[in-house]
């Protein structure tokens, strides 16, 4: 099901149809973009393929999602957690801050994390 927009690549928005806790700085980096692009506010909408399409019906894959993201990111920004559904499809909103992101220019070492 078509919900959203497609995931635009240059904003602060980003879609994650499931969080793969095995591609951690992958997901790190994406992280660190989008905080750049929003000036220390990301938007991750989780459930969401990057075609603007729904496909999560079980809430215990989604809540999986969820808790792989905040385990990740939970030391590099603030977040609120926002589910909704769309019958049959479930989806969640996370919305992430840090006014302490380095500049966009800056390198950022992931192995020290």
């Amino acid at each position: 099901m078509n919900f959203f927009d497609r995931e635009n690549d240059i904003s602060n928005i980003e879609y994650k149809l499931y969080i793969n806790p095995k591609k951690k700085n992958r997901l790190l980096s994406q992280f660190y973009y989008r905080m750049h692009e929003g000036g220390g506010k990301a938007i991750y909408l989780i459930g969401v393929h990057d075609l603007g399409h729904l496909y999560i019906t079980d809430l215990s894959l989604l809540l999986k999602s969820i808790n792989r993201f905040i385990n990740i990111i939970k030391d590099h920004a603030s977040y609120k957690i926002k589910i909704f559904t769309n019958k049959p499809y479930i989806y969640s909103i996370i919305t992430l801050y840090n006014s302490n992101i380095p500049e966009s220019n800056n390198i950022i070492d992931f192995n020290k994390f």
